[in-house]
């Protein structure tokens, strides 16, 4: 399975089956990285424990949270940039939110090892070349 599959795959779980679906596809050491320049709650999050934690961080916050693989502007094997949107709708408020990210995204063996959120093609380029 292609690694863009895999991306695809783990969105669509998200979608189905909430949390859980989604975090079947991450690697039990897997690391997300979520910066600063892309978050209001920047964090490191570690295993599937730490993608939990991300996960359920929008609680409270922003309702039908959807995540969306809307290109794939850059490929390699084992990793892609993928260009995704994150929308939803207020809690409180009802507002919808849109946010689109460009994030890398690492497979071995079927399972995501990491992703990063980067605010800038450059920032994601540079994640891609790191090994």
């Amino acid at each position: 399975m292609s690694t863009a599959e895999v991306v695809r795959e783990m969105f669509a779980a998200f979608e189905a089956d909430g949390v859980d679906g989604a975090l079947a596809h991450f690697a039990p050491d897997a690391v997300l990285v979520v910066g600063p320049e892309t978050s209001a709650e920047p964090d490191t999050y570690e295993g599937v424990p730490g993608g939990r934690r991300y996960f359920e961080g929008f609680e409270g916050a922003l309702d039908e949270v959807r995540f969306e693989l809307l290109a794939i502007p850059e490929e390699r094997p084992g990793a892609i940039i993928g260009n995704v949107k994150l929308s939803g709708v207020g809690a409180a408020t009802r507002i919808p939110v849109e946010q689109d990210v460009l994030m890398t995204f690492e497979v071995e063996d079927g399972q995501l090892t990491r992703v990063v959120a980067h605010p800038t093609m450059e920032s994601a380029r540079a994640e891609l070349t790191r090994a």
